[in-house]
């Protein structure tokens, strides 16, 4: 689960013209479009069930968009009122009927906007996985950085994980690979000296 607030993130191609923030509810956009969040994030639900040794049945697709009730400025751009300003969507991966791999978010674009919705572990934005068995876990993971808030620091963190998996994917034999394919991906010998603001 992704719980953030994009207010900071300046993207406006993908805040306005993937998901749709600031559109009518009447409009839908790309993202939402039939099929098109599990184009996006059905190969994980997919990866994470062969790790599990299950297989998915179906993946199934829900939404729900709150508009703004005044108008308000983030960092790329203008959201009007009556305007998308939050969204929450879900893909759950069922297996024997019931939801057994679920990927959601929950981005909010001002942090008093849907109180009733999962709230994050630190202002601004976390990630929580949650594994229901016994025993079960919950973890949340704060993503911060010195050069940037939350936004930033998950965009860095996306992208250490593939330019660190390079190596490994070179030294595999010839074809598509996986996560399951490859070694735990780690950075040896790049412990920095801690930094003090």
């Amino acid at each position: 689960m992704e719980i953030a607030d994009y207010a900071t993130y300046d993207g406006a191609t993908v805040l306005f013209d993937v998901m749709g923030f600031g559109m009518p509810l009447a409009e839908i956009p790309m993202l939402l479009q039939p099929g098109i969040l599990s184009i996006a994030w059905g190969p994980a639900i997919h990866q994470l069930a062969a790790g599990l040794g299950v297989t998915v049945d179906t993946i199934t697709e829900h939404y729900e968009r709150i508009p703004a009730t005044e108008a308000f400025d983030i960092a790329a751009g203008h959201i009007p009122q009556g305007g998308v300003a939050a969204l929450r969507f879900e893909l759950c991966g069922m297996v024997d009927g019931h939801p057994a791999i679920v990927i959601e978010h929950v981005t909010r674009l001002r942090e008093d906007l849907c109180p009733q919705w999962p709230q994050p572990a630190q202002a601004g934005g976390s990630y929580r996985v949650e594994i229901t068995g016994e025993p079960s876990y919950t973890v949340d993971i704060c993503p911060t950085s010195h050069k940037g808030d939350h936004n930033h620091a998950a965009i860095v963190a996306a992208a250490g994980r593939i330019v660190n998996a390079v190596p490994a994917v070179v030294a595999a034999a010839p074809g598509i690979r996986t996560t399951l394919d490859l070694p735990l991906v780690t950075a040896p010998g790049v412990l920095a000296a801690p930094v003090h603001p």
